[in-house]
């Protein structure tokens, strides 16, 4: 029995850089929006670790930790073909997307470190 074939894409993909040429991603949290073309990558700021660039749009946000900690994060646009107002949204979401990712990592790891115990 043949299976069919799923030829649609989800809204959001990480990008893996992991190939012949080894992880040229390593360490990078790498997110298209499949439907603008809009890549964008997100970095933990610790005291001032992102040289930012007037050319590259970026928005600054706060996520609350597993460890009730508020963290500073930036979201930085690499490519897009969204116009302004729709990139707008389409960061605001991205943000949405990635907390719920890192709420989904927390909660992994707890789940973990609570196996490891029993």
């Amino acid at each position: 029995m043949d299976k069919d074939i799923n030829l649609t894409l989800p809204e959001w993909v990480f990008l893996d850089g992991n190939s012949h040429l080894g992880d040229t991603l390593e360490g990078r949290n790498v997110l298209q929006h499949i439907q603008s073309y809009t890549i964008m990558e997100f970095f933990l700021l610790v005291e001032n670790t992102v040289e930012q660039n007037l050319s590259v749009k970026t928005k600054e946000f706060t996520y609350k930790n597993i460890f009730s900690e508020t963290e500073r994060h930036l979201l930085a646009v690499h490519f897009t073909l969204a116009n302004d107002f729709e990139l707008d949204w389409i960061m605001h979401n991205a943000i949405e997307f990635y907390k719920d990712f890192m709420d989904w990592e927390d909660k992994s790891l707890i789940i973990e470190e609570t196996s490891k115990d029993n």
